[in-house]
């Protein structure tokens, strides 16, 4: 008995540990200590980045000021990245920039993964970066697979983004949307768009 008391209360132990550690790493980002730890690229230079990006109790509030992005001021490679965003306004146009290049610029050198309505889920090769499903010089976005399933306005959606050596996955509310392969890059900084429409992120687990 005292052998079956000690495997349950190491389960126990392990469960607590593990939710804790999820709990601790989905506020770890975007709060409000957090946010020295980000580098900010803003188009109208008058702007704070506290007016344009607020972070609080896990949540990143883009406010849709002016236009750009923050990114992290580490680089990731073979990574899985988790996340949920919404619309808090109305709908608009926004992205998760991965591999994100020196140097910054409002556009930069990155992929996008879109989160623009209707259309979450297309990769976009911005910049020179390339992928072999991009066929041409025209043929720069990568379309989704399969019908857009967006919930409504309001309401979090989820991403997974998975990338892995020159491979990128992109789920949009737990549905396959996109996969390329052959990217020219497999490493880089990881940012979220501001394109003037407000909304905000929860969530963001990086492993």
């Amino acid at each position: 008995m005292k052998i079956k008391f000690a495997i349950v209360s190491a389960l126990i132990l392990i469960c607590s540990i593990s939710i804790s550690a999820k709990k601790s790493a989905n506020i770890g980002f975007f709060s409000k200590t957090d946010a020295p730890n980000w580098t900010y690229v803003i188009k109208d230079k008058a702007q704070t980045p506290s007016s344009v990006f607020k972070m609080d109790n896990g949540i990143l509030q883009i406010t849709g000021i002016s236009s750009g992005y923050l990114r992290t001021k580490k680089t990731y490679s073979n990574y899985e990245l988790n996340l949920e965003w919404r619309w808090t306004k109305s709908l608009g146009n926004s992205g998760v920039l991965v591999h994100i290049q020196p140097k910054d610029t409002i556009w930069p050198v990155c992929y996008q993964v879109q989160q623009k309505a209707d259309a979450a889920g297309d990769i976009i090769c911005m910049n020179g970066l390339w992928a072999k499903e991009c066929t041409d010089s025209v043929k720069f976005t990568v379309k989704k697979s399969l019908t857009s399933n967006e919930k409504p306005l309001g309401e979090w959606n989820s991403m997974k983004v998975i990338c892995k050596k020159k491979t990128l996955k992109v789920f949009i509310n737990g549905v396959l949307q996109n996969s390329i392969t052959g990217l020219t890059v497999d490493k880089g900084f990881i940012g979220f768009q501001n394109e003037g429409v407000p909304l905000e992120f929860r969530n963001l687990v990086i492993k």
